[in-house]
């Protein structure tokens, strides 16, 4: 008979677990063994942190939970900003955790925390392994995947991880079936039916296999579209009806009031933890969604159920057009666009994510990990496919950025893949240049220098305070890739950064350039 960690194991390989990150302990090894004997290929991180947001990416991107394993104590403690970005982000994650031996732990108080509390605050459940090893992870799996999708954890004692499992490994159970929606929908094709000037914003529950339905409703309507930066590239950004990211990156006041000029917002998967003020709790919202996003003031009329259906039924009831006046749309459209500023300080910002754009391929993946860089990015760096933009936007987590581009890449191993990051958040992220070293990964990770936490900098002087804490003189970031084995240049021209990163496509191996930036140009976007 199997123990409960290759119960566990091998549940998770026949749900289609691959891959499993993060860094082992004399307490889960029994786990992370009976993984490498079900074929689930374990990834050492540099830090639990990192391989929380792999996970997150992997379920993102793949629709099967990502695994996540650390032990127990400051292991496990060390995942909770992982797994709290999969719960703001609404990705499917398995947290696995270990745990003191049930014997001892109302004695052993060295590493005891009561880790049922820290992770069901920051996930849909925390569960420890009893006699039901197969059961708890099929559980597990299922309520990751359930609307909203999010992480789960699981605490294995090490003395439970190597007891024989008596139970059965039966089927997963069976998710709840969806509630009827099309009377609602019905009432929502009357409201747009109604509406002169709708608009349409797409967010984070539009996932790829939306993007057919989505758009459909968008040419069918004819109205202009907002994205939500974790809902980038579902419908294109060169349609000639996009109107611009929303909300909480660059030039945020032009967005909120492009949203000011509709009469109704129509809502498509749009989860309001992607913005960062309330005015969708003041507007005229209908939604279509996976599931209820009433909160607080917000009281849209919501239609909850299979996305992909409730579009195509919604479409087939919309009766006319509704384009806006063309000089109205036309208006709202030429005020996202912005000229790079001119400096000798360092290259702008804007300009630097343009010609990035220009020559990474129109499918390629694409990475930002947050601060200053993240609000332009969000707004300016063109998708034009789902699954090829990746941010953390409901925690906002710094970090993010690399951890991210590794896992996109070894999900989509042909793809090529770029990393946009900041030079604090390449400070936090160092570690994970081993990895990419290690498994030979061609992800190309552009840093942002300016020396400063410059989204802090900003925010604190429109405050009326002096920025402090907030300055500090970064090392040498390529000398560093260098000395993990990885090719690396700064670049201090357009010129020169085009030449690196085309030759970095070219050769498909990892790169680091490092570019110095002026970071003043934030002052007039962020």
């Amino acid at each position: 008979m199997p123990n409960h960690a290759e119960a566990m194991a091998q549940t998770l390989a026949t749900r289609g677990v691959r891959l499993a990150f993060g860094l082992p302990g004399g307490e889960i090894v029994a786990f992370i063994d009976a993984c490498r004997r079900a074929e689930i290929r374990f990834l050492l991180t540099g830090h639990e942190g990192s391989a929380a947001w792999m996970a997150q990416v992997v379920g993102q991107m793949t629709g099967v939970p990502g695994l996540c394993v650390a032990t127990l104590g400051p292991g496990a403690t060390n995942l909770i900003t992982g797994v709290a970005n999969a719960w703001l982000d609404r990705a499917p994650m398995l947290a696995v955790t270990a745990q003191i031996p049930g014997g001892v732990i109302d004695t052993l108080t060295h590493q005891r925390l009561p880790l049922d509390q820290l992770f069901s605050s920051v996930s849909k459940g925390s569960f420890s392994v009893g006699g039901e090893a197969v059961e708890i992870v099929n559980g597990a799996m299922d309520l990751a995947n359930t609307p909203r999708p999010g992480p789960v954890h699981i605490a294995l004692a090490s003395d439970i991880a190597v007891a024989e499992y008596a139970g059965q490994s039966g089927p997963p159970a069976r998710l709840a079936t969806q509630p009827d929606s099309a009377s609602v929908v019905d009432e929502i094709a009357g409201r747009v039916n109604a509406c002169e000037r709708p608009l349409i914003l797409i967010g984070l529950a539009a996932t790829p296999s939306a993007t057919p339905f989505v758009r459909a409703l968008i040419e069918k309507l004819q109205a202009p579209f907002l994205v939500t930066p974790k809902a980038k590239g579902v419908a294109s950004d060169d349609h000639p009806l996009f109107a611009g990211v929303a909300s909480g990156m660059a030039i945020d006041k032009e967005i909120i009031e492009t949203i000011r000029s509709a009469d109704l917002i129509l809502g498509v998967g749009f989860d309001p933890v992607e913005c960062d003020k309330t005015w969708f709790a003041n507007a005229e919202v209908v939604a279509l969604d996976t599931a209820l996003m009433t909160a607080g003031d917000y009281r849209p009329l919501e239609a909850i159920g299979d996305l992909d259906s409730m579009l195509a039924q919604l479409a087939e009831a919309i009766d006319n057009p509704k384009p806006w006046p063309a000089e109205l749309l036309e208006a709202r459209r030429a005020a996202i666009q912005r000229a790079p500023l001119e400096s000798n300080l360092g290259l702008s910002p804007l300009r630097l994510i343009e010609e990035l754009r220009a020559v990474f391929p129109r499918d390629g993946i694409a990475t930002s990990d947050v601060g200053s860089h993240k609000l332009v990015m969000g707004q300016f760096w063109r998708c034009y496919e789902p699954g090829t933009f990746l941010m953390s936007n409901g925690l906002s987590g710094m970090g993010f950025g690399i951890p991210a581009a590794i896992a996109a890449q070894l999900v989509k191993p042909d793809k090529p893949v770029l990393a946009v990051v900041g030079d604090g958040g390449m400070l936090m992220m160092v570690h994970d240049l081993a990895l990419i070293r290690e498994l030979g990964l061609p992800v190309i990770i552009v840093v942002f220098c300016d020396r400063s936490l410059s989204l802090i900098r900003v925010s604190a002087e429109r405050r009326g305070f002096t920025p402090y804490g907030v300055d500090f003189n970064p090392p040498d970031f390529a000398r560093i890739a260098q000395a993990f084995g990885i090719a690396s240049q700064r670049a201090t021209s357009i010129r020169a950064v085009r030449a690196c990163v085309e030759t970095a496509l070219a050769k498909r191996i990892p790169f680091l350039l490092e570019v110095p930036i002026d970071y003043r140009e934030y002052y007039e976007l962020v």
